[in-house]
């Protein structure tokens, strides 16, 4: 897996040659196998066809912003899988009591996130509520303690009166930075062979990312404080690109120290094993700060 992340703000020339990526007309290069994530946050910006198809062939995940300067897009791929229809057999013949018990680890996990979060800024006794209603998750979260978690957290974080539904920098920010994650969820979930539409406990039928947002819920406490941390003033165009370095973040995933891309992989590469039957839980991240990975 590669580790370089480019964010392309700018009007640019993308192109590849020779293994190598070129940004501003060659005078930027980088190695093909060493590319992460590439960002273009620029309409104006042009993207070969064969930069595309080796960038999606290298591993990389490739999203594209709206005239909104939101991410809309992420290069999906379909030929990298081997078994991709022994795949989606295993996803539709996981029974009901996996996928609730399923369910029932990431809410927890994300209720933990949220208490350490917390903690991470003083909030200790929301923190100590919150863990509480994490050992009280049930099966599929029959009692929705997911929702009685964010009632707690989101004013705890932001400030009293704060809610999800308003428009502000804030919120901005979050589904900002939420897109990024989700896109390099779905990245490595299609690259697995998992059909993303068909969910785990998200099942719109207009969305073709229901189970990129089911595996994206123990990542969303992760965000927030890193939004948390970093969010001061509008969101401006360098705001979204001190955002787009969440991708480097430092996490705990499974009881490693590695980058959130890295922690997304492992996540999405241990959900094939637990759809098999070959392991009874599935790797996912543990907030550990606000760092940056450091690669060796």
């Amino acid at each position: 897996m590669g580790y370089i992340n480019i964010f392309i703000g700018s009007e640019q020339f993308v192109k590849v040659k020779d293994g190598q990526l070129f940004v501003q007309e060659g005078r930027e290069t980088f190695p093909l196998e060493d590319v992460n994530c590439v960002m273009v946050d620029n309409l104006r910006t042009t993207l070969s066809v064969y930069a595309l198809q080796q960038l999606s062939a290298a591993g990389a995940t490739v999203i594209l912003c709206d005239e909104k300067h939101t991410p809309s897009s992420v290069l999906l791929p379909h030929a990298g899988y081997y078994k991709r229809l022994s795949v989606l057999e295993t996803q539709a013949a996981l029974s009901k009591p996996k996928r609730k018990q399923l369910w029932k680890m990431i809410v927890r996990r994300k209720l933990e996130g949220q208490g350490a979060c917390l903690r991470l800024f003083g909030k200790t006794e929301i923190a100590e509520r919150l863990e509480n209603l994490a050992l009280q998750v049930g099966s599929n979260d029959s009692d929705n303690k997911e929702a009685e978690g964010a009632r707690l957290y989101f004013p705890a974080l932001f400030g009293d009166g704060f809610t999800r539904g308003e428009e502000n920098d804030i919120n901005g920010a979050l589904n900002y930075a939420y897109a990024i994650v989700r896109s390099l969820i779905a990245r490595h979930l299609s690259a697995r062979g998992f059909e993303c539409a068909y969910g785990i406990f998200h099942k719109n039928q207009f969305n073709a990312f229901n189970l990129a947002d089911d595996m994206i819920e123990p990542f969303r406490p992760i965000v927030d404080c890193f939004v948390a941390s970093k969010m001061r003033g509008i969101l401006d165009a360098s705001r979204k690109r001190e955002l787009f370095c969440i991708v480097n973040l430092d996490v705990d995933s499974g009881g490693q120290k590695h980058s959130l891309s890295n922690a997304v992989e492992r996540m999405a590469e241990s959900l094939l094993a637990f759809y098999r039957g070959e392991r009874s839980d599935i790797v996912m991240p543990r907030l550990i700060g606000t760092s940056a990975h450091l690669y060796e």
